[in-house]
């Protein structure tokens, strides 16, 4: 009974972990760039496991300033998990790895309502960057944080990490204010 539970959670956890997002813009938006991305996932009970996202993650703008805060929107598209139990509801927490002219990381997040079994879950994580440094900064998925709330269940979490490499989703060019 524990095995089969566990296992309902870790596929609802992981499938809410890759759940998507996107992005507005205050010079107009950026070109979305499409990424598959692999990631290792935890589940309490059931360990880890491999899930596989594509995506598209979105920037409000391709060109800003520093010191002007930069909105993303990040949009799962594909996942290869399907829940086999209905999911009441979820929250994701995902952060997002800035490198180039400047390194730093920020967060997005995400809530979604109910999903039936084996449908892939849908949604949309926000967030934001201010840059500090003029330049070109690349960015790069990183941990995932994925709580899902299922009535046989309970609240699950999945912890997932990115494998490398981690592809670049989005380039944003900055300049001097």
């Amino acid at each position: 009974m524990i095995k089969s539970i566990g296992r309902h959670a870790l596929t609802a956890a992981t499938t809410i972990t890759l759940s998507g997002a996107a992005v507005v813009a205050p010079y107009g938006p950026a070109e979305a760039s499409s990424f598959s991305a692999t990631y290792t996932c935890t589940v309490p009970v059931l360990g880890s496991r491999p899930v596989t996202i594509n995506g598209r993650l979105t920037a409000s703008a391709d060109q800003t300033t520093v010191g002007r805060p930069v909105r993303f929107h990040l949009r799962i598209s594909r996942l290869n998990l399907r829940t086999p139990v209905a999911i009441d509801s979820w929250t994701a927490v995902a952060e997002i790895d800035v490198n180039g002219a400047q390194t730093s990381s920020f967060r997005m997040t995400g809530t979604g309502g109910p999903v039936t079994p084996r449908e892939p879950i849908s949604g949309d994580l926000f967030g934001s960057w201010t840059p500090r440094t003029p330049g070109t900064a690349r960015f790069r998925g990183a941990n995932v944080a994925l709580t899902a709330r299922v009535a046989r269940v309970g609240q699950l979490t999945a912890a997932c990490t990115p494998t490398t490499p981690r592809p670049v989703m989005e380039t944003v060019t900055v300049l001097q204010s």
